[in-house]
């Protein structure tokens, strides 16, 4: 017989370990985003070592993205194989290559590196989902999951803030050396969680293939739902400052900075979010007072002719694109049948599905806006985008009884 005390120290010790993990989880991703987006600052000091032009440049940021577009099913299937703990240690290492990176003299060597490195994110980010089911509570998950979907915006943000100000003081490569040494050290205290162990699978889930997964509705419902407000949120990164100040002669530095409060505003909103969420234990009002508010916030950013309506819209905007993330990661994981491992290969196919139409989003804008219909337009138009999470109210809403 175990003794009282002796559970107690369990919980103790299960509760610490937990905590560790959240810790480990939004900070290897943080990180991630700070390496990611440092190339941006830095664009001409890398074109001038590097001696690339501004068509090569981009791609160094594209290549991230197109990691992330193929290699999230990947993880799914490869942490269903050899288990989550592994996975996200070789996550972790392809994350840590950005030390190296920096040092590099040969364009193609940075390119091939920095695909490496979206690797690790693709990895990292589809299992977080998969981690938070095995690690935490039904009733800790809402806020955990809202954490984890703005961890790598986090890092985004403060990386557009911080990395002039280090490169003047460190040089450019060893910044963004630094970020990476940060995100090894999340990849050290790993080492420190031990073995997630993920649940005992039955007869059915040990006969799971992937393709399985394919042929599931919720595969594709969580799929589109999360679709729209990624694509309106990088149609929106891409032409709303081009809009914005081409044709309601709005300054640059005024626009970047209401575009900045689109991106910060959605991290307070998705954390609270969490809060909410664990109070009422119903995803689905939240995911259609989403679904309300972004069409809306987004469209009145485009047409309105007040400068603070439109830096209103634009906050409320961030909001409504954050809003929904915590609910549908919520609501997967609370489908009947779900397991960290279902869960894995299912977020695989999510974030590569959702990544490769999303990308396309801003070509098809500029390929419209280069046959001369009104930019205007066109982006009211991409607002209807904010529509999709409620393809998930087909879902059932089962958190309530968790």
């Amino acid at each position: 017989m175990i003794s009282e005390l002796e559970q107690k120290t369990e919980r103790t010790k299960m509760k610490k370990n937990s905590l560790l993990t959240a810790f480990v989880m939004f900070g290897m991703y943080a990180t991630f985003g700070l390496s990611w987006m440092a190339v941006v600052p830095l664009f001409q000091e890398i074109q001038k070592a590097l001696e690339i032009g501004a068509s090569q440049g981009s791609w160094l940021i594209s290549v991230i993205s197109l990691a992330k577009s193929i290699f999230p099913i990947i993880a799914g299937v490869l942490a269903a194989k050899i288990g989550l703990t592994k996975s996200l240690k070789l996550s972790s290492l392809l994350i840590v290559i950005g030390i190296f990176i920096p040092w590099l003299s040969d364009y193609y060597a940075w390119l091939a590196g920095r695909f490496l490195f979206g690797v690790g994110g693709a990895m990292w980010v589809t299992l977080m989902g998969a981690v938070t089911m095995q690690v935490f509570a039904p009733k800790q998950r809402p806020l955990v999951n809202s954490i984890n979907g703005v961890a790598v915006n986090v890092g985004v943000i403060l990386s557009l803030w911080l990395t002039l100000p280090l490169s003047d003081a460190l040089g450019w490569q060893m910044t963004i050396s630094l970020y990476s040494i940060l995100s090894g050290i999340f990849a050290i205290l790993l080492w420190f969680i031990g073995e997630i162990q993920q649940e005992q699978s039955n007869k059915n889930d040990r006969s799971l293939r992937y393709i399985d997964t394919l042929k599931m509705p919720v595969t594709w419902i969580i799929s589109l739902s999360f679709t729209g407000p990624l694509a309106l949120y990088l149609v929106f990164n891409t032409w709303l400052p081009v809009y914005y100040q081409e044709f309601l002669n709005i300054p640059r530095q005024q626009t970047m900075q209401w575009m900045s409060w689109m991106n910060i505003w959605g991290i307070p909103a998705a954390v609270c979010t969490g809060f909410i969420l664990q109070m009422v234990k119903k995803c689905k009002p939240l995911i259609i007072i989403a679904a309300i508010l972004l069409p809306f916030a987004s469209l009145l950013a485009v047409n309105s002719n007040q400068a603070s309506m439109q830096a209103i819209m634009l906050a409320l905007t961030g909001v409504g694109l954050f809003l929904s993330v915590s609910p549908l990661i919520t609501l997967l994981q609370s489908q009947p049948g779900m397991n960290p491992k279902l869960i894995g290969m299912i977020l695989g196919t999510m974030f590569s599905v959702t990544y490769i139409l999303s990308s396309m989003a801003p070509g098809l804008v500029g390929y419209f806006y280069d046959l001369k219909i009104n930019l205007g337009t066109l982006l009211s138009y991409c607002c209807i985008l904010g529509l999709t999470p409620i393809i998930s109210l087909g879902l059932k809403d089962l958190t309530e009884k968790k």
